[in-house]
């Protein structure tokens, strides 16, 4: 017997000519690193981002936007 499945593992599928079915195990990728800090700021926390944030940055981003 092979190796068992463990949780939170991702599986790329695929069908072979006999109709059974081939399970491959697929490295998850990593989740991007955010660049932030919490501060707080007239008693609210709030999220100060590590880059600043531009109108035309925005507009660009909203144009993919559906």
């Amino acid at each position: 017997m092979g190796p068992q499945a463990k949780p939170g593992q991702v599986y790329a599928v695929g069908e072979n000519a006999d109709g059974s079915f081939t399970l491959t195990v697929v490295k998850p990728a990593e989740p991007a690193k955010l660049k932030c800090r919490l501060a707080k700021e007239d008693s609210f926390t709030i999220v100060v981002p590590g880059q600043p944030i531009n109108e035309p940055a925005i507009q660009e981003l909203l144009a993919d936007f559906p």
